[in-house]
């Protein structure tokens, strides 16, 4: 075929990768119910007291509330506060930035192959991304996770354009830095991406006479972000989620097209995990684990050859004076910045304050730490070894793609050895990488015919990934088709007792403080003061009403139960059973 001919259905596919991933993206955002993740999400009005986490309508209160109840960095709930502003709080608006950033790295992931010699390898692995349930999903749950896959993208194709000499390196440098905080700011996993951001850096650089402006840029990053992993330690003492240690796992369940079926292993649960409920749906799962291997092995070895080849130029400006300044600085404004928050855990009851804010105080040392050694390298960096043979693995654009494809992946299963941390969702900013990867293991079969009888193959597993996790719910209930069942029932003279709970907080998302009585404490007052008011018990996971509900509840009768999965509602009345 011509190149013609090839540009032709390279052009062709992105459209239709471009198309279809948006449609899938943005129909049906408000069709599942809110879940608790969501409740994250500033603006949402939420009742004093009563709810797990607390809400959020200012900076501080993000701030305070995520460092306190969350395991997430703040960066994406500060992007999120001023769309709520402007945009509300309905599901389809908390949703839409997730859809918008999971549309926008379809053409980056082409735009990235191409940059690296594979262009039609980036079309396919544009149309794979496009087209897996995995990453539909978690476009359309408000989360951080679509922004990061985006921000991991950008912060990439702009390295390599940074790293070709472009003209304009200095707004490039900026928009890089600025991305790559903006990473680590959202989601604790993103240190991992950038360590392979810097290692392939690094690896060009060296044997280089100056240190290049995008290693000293990374350097200052790094100290600019340091605060945010003594943060990070802090919040390790709150309770996450299921999360997994077991990294051979992992891997199985990652390799076959970045998670392209949702296991039990997933974040979802058990009961509503397609494809696993028999010997041939496990041998499903094996073809395309070993499909994906092949695809793996063979795409790695061709990754050396890339077609073009660029050159690796990585300039370097003769600023040091003001880069050692800026290093310093940085280094100065992260102690501080740890110091404030040591400061501000002082005011809390101890209770209040987890134990890990012994690591948090040890951390204080880390941004000047990195800062003098920022300085230290510019110096003794012309009198470093002359790189060995080991730099022919990174020293093209390729090796950039063999790094974020293992480097995030190796760094999280080692940490996960001592601390369980690796779970489905929060790898989604390597999948682009992985998929790049397997399309060019597709793209180089020899002979071509291999291609054409995988084509069918690749499209069933795409059909498979998007039946599969249409179903899947973060939560198990459905708090919209519940709210709507006791919504009807519910006077406005009635009171709603509601237990403080995380699992019970996504509900008061439909039942809105603005509407009706609710109470979550005081419930012997709160009947005290409306003798004559009807009182409804919601109840979500629990199979019966707290200790302080039933002793309120002492002289009414159980007159009506509305029943749901995972849930119940049960109205009181004053007299005896």
């Amino acid at each position: 075929m011509t190149e013609k001919g090839v540009w032709r259905y390279t052009a062709a596919l992105l459209c239709l990768s471009l198309l279809g991933g948006a449609w899938l993206r943005l129909s049906g955002l408000a069709a599942r119910s809110i879940t608790h993740p969501e409740m994250y999400v500033p603006g949402i009005p939420l009742p004093d007291g009563l709810s797990e986490p607390a809400e959020r309508v200012t900076v501080s209160r993000i701030l305070t509330g995520t460092f306190s109840s969350d395991t997430h960095p703040p960066g994406y709930y500060l992007v999120m506060l001023p769309w709520t502003r402007i945009m509300g709080t309905s599901l389809r608006s908390i949703r839409l930035p997730s859809a918008f950033f999971g549309i926008a790295c379809i053409p980056l992931v082409f735009w990235l192959g191409s940059l690296t010699g594979w262009r039609v390898a980036g079309a396919l692995a544009a149309a794979l991304l496009a087209f897996s349930g995995y990453l539909v999903f978690w476009s359309q749950v408000a989360r951080m996770f679509a922004w990061n896959c985006f921000l991991g993208l950008t912060t990439t194709v702009l390295l390599l354009l940074i790293a070709r000499g472009s003209r304009r390196q200095a707004l490039l440098i900026t928009a890089y830095t600025i991305l790559i905080l903006a990473g680590v700011a959202s989601h604790v996993f993103f240190w991992s991406f950038f360590a392979a951001h810097i290692i392939w850096a690094f690896g060009n650089a060296v044997g280089r006479p100056v240190l290049p402006d995008i290693c000293r840029a990374q350097l200052l990053t790094l100290a600019l972000g340091s605060p945010l992993i003594a943060f990070a330690a802090y919040q390790s003492g709150n309770t996450v989620a299921e999360l997994s240690s077991n990294i051979l796992v992992y891997l199985a369940e990652f390799l076959p097209f970045a998670f392209a079926l949702p296991t039990v292993n997933s974040g979802f649960f058990a009961s509503e995990a397609p494809l696993t409920g028999n010997a041939a749906a496990w041998a499903v799962r094996g073809v395309l684990l070993g499909i994906a291997i092949f695809l793996l092995i063979n795409g790695l070895s061709h990754l050396r050859q890339p077609a073009p080849k660029s050159p690796v130029l990585l300039k370097a400006s003769p600023g040091r004076a003001l880069w050692t300044g800026a290093w310093i600085a940085a280094g100065m404004m992260g102690t501080v910045a740890i110091a404030g928050f040591v400061y501000l855990s002082r005011q809390l009851p101890p209770d209040f304050v987890n134990s890990t804010i012994r690591i948090t105080k040890l951390l204080s040392i880390l941004p000047p730490a990195i800062a003098a050694a920022a300085v230290v390298l510019e110096r003794i960096w012309p009198r470093l070894p002359q790189p060995g043979g080991w730099t022919r693995w990174i020293a093209v654009d390729s090796g950039l793609l063999l790094a974020l494809a293992i480097i995030p992946l190796a760094a999280l299963a080692v940490f996960a050895q001592f601390r369980p941390i690796l779970n489905q969702r929060g790898l989604l900013f390597a999948a682009p990488y992985l998929l790049l990867l397997l399309a060019i293991g597709i793209t180089e079969l020899r002979p071509r015919a291999w291609i054409a009888a995988l084509a069918p193959v690749l499209t069933i597993t795409c059909v498979l990934s998007l039946r599969a996790y249409s179903g899947m719910m973060v939560d198990p209930a459905d708090y919209a088709g519940f709210a709507a069942d006791i919504q009807s029932e519910i006077r406005n003279s009635d009171l709603v007792f509601i237990r403080k709970a995380w699992y019970e907080t996504p509900i008061l998302y439909y039942l809105r403080k603005d509407r009706y009585r609710l109470v979550g404490r005081d419930f012997g007052a709160a009947c005290a003061s409306h003798p004559e008011a009807r009182v409804w018990v919601v109840l979500l996971y629990d199979s019966d009403p707290a200790r302080e509900m039933q002793s309120a509840l002492a002289g009414y009768r159980s007159v009506k139960t509305i029943m749901a999965p995972h849930a119940k509602a049960i109205l009181y009345e004053h007299g005896s059973v």
